[in-house]
């Protein structure tokens, strides 16, 4: 089911925790939590519209981000921003993580103006928006398995997981369905200067990572997850029934394509094959984004901001995915495709192929 560098695994209740004991080892630093990332999609339009999207990043003390946002109506589309503004957080309102009840065990961040609280208890997580949780108001319900990764080469971070969730409740007062991730990043807490360190990890690296999570018509959870670098990348696959299947040599088939609305050479693959031993899942881009932020003026983005900033250089897409040689569509389904530093001049260097018009 894993092995020592990266695969499935039952989520624990030691992993809310600040030190998880997995992660207190040599290898990995006896690292820290150093920020939790949510991520959710749900269809409001129907199964062929662009669907909703939201984020939220939270450093263990530091500034939040968060954006709800309507993906892009084609793959190579710019997003519309839905929250923004109202979802952003103050540094004097900031309540740090931490754990707050244990019976039940919870752990939970949170802050007053504007309001958000999301709570991790051991068998669920409740994630609010909003005065009165008026924005959005959910339950998230976990898949058996987390895709957890040691020493992982995607980010610049020690270790970190990915835990998929069925999520349901209320967005802006009507009633949704959809999946939701947990994802969380740690750091090697070995560092003489904790600050200097934190600073270091927020620099982010070129990478391809793509999250494939849904439960087919007749029930079943699949997962595909794939991460790494631009030439190498590491993966896993999973359908309820079957065992878990992990590689560090999982192949990437298809063309890259440059963002049409960027001129610095940004591109993006819309659509491609991951292989991962004898499983091939197809990748089918229909919707675009461009970080969770408002600025559509490329002129004004970061060169060097965070990856949920609008940055140059990075590329986003959302769509379908199957398994094997016939289509199939989901009950409820969220893919997440992002790529950082993928300009044509790196891919070409990297080995893959540029679409040219």
């Amino acid at each position: 089911m894993k092995n020592n560098d990266f695969g499935f695994d039952v989520k624990t209740a030691n992993d809310l925790t600040m030190f998880p004991s997995r992660w207190d080892n040599d290898k990995d630093g006896h690292a820290r939590l150093y920020c939790v990332d949510s991520i959710a999609t749900f269809h409001d339009q129907g199964d062929e519209n662009a669907p909703v999207n939201m984020f939220r990043h939270m450093n263990i003390d530091g500034v939040r981000f968060a954006g709800i946002i309507r993906l892009g109506e084609g793959p190579l589309s710019f997003h519309t921003p839905l929250h923004n503004d109202d979802l952003a957080q103050r540094d004097d309102k900031l309540i740090p993580y931490e754990k707050i009840s244990d019976d039940p065990l919870c752990y939970a961040y949170r802050c007053d103006e504007p309001f958000v609280e999301y709570r991790f208890y051991e068998d669920h997580i409740e994630w609010r928006e909003g005065k009165d949780a008026s924005i959005l108001n959910v339950r998230l319900d976990p898949f058996p398995y987390a895709f957890f990764i040691h020493r992982c080469e995607q980010f610049p971070v020690s270790t970190f997981y990915s835990h998929a969730h069925f999520l349901s409740g209320t967005y802006m007062g009507k009633k949704i369905i959809g999946i939701g991730n947990d994802d969380r990043q740690y750091i090697p807490n070995v560092h003489e200067d904790p600050a200097k360190q934190e600073k270091d990890y927020q620099k982010t690296t070129e990478y391809l990572t793509a999250n494939c999570t849904g439960i087919r018509q007749d029930g079943r959870k699949e997962i595909a997850f794939f991460n790494g670098a631009l030439g190498h990348m590491c993966g896993g696959y999973w359908l309820e029934g079957e065992e878990p299947i992990v590689s560090d040599d999982v192949k990437l088939i298809g063309e890259w394509i440059r963002l049409p609305y960027m001129n610095d050479g940004t591109c993006i693959m819309t659509d491609f094959d991951f292989i991962i031993g004898h499983k091939t899942i197809h990748f089918h881009g229909k919707w675009g984004l461009k970080g969770w932020g408002k600025e559509a003026n490329t002129d004004k983005m970061d060169p060097d901001g965070a990856s949920f900033g609008n940055r140059h250089g990075e590329s986003q897409v959302m769509g379908t995915f199957y398994e094997g040689d016939t289509p199939y569509k989901h009950q409820v389904w969220q893919t997440f495709v992002e790529n950082m530093e993928a300009y044509d001049y790196k891919l070409r260097q990297a080995g893959y192929t540029i679409k040219e018009k």
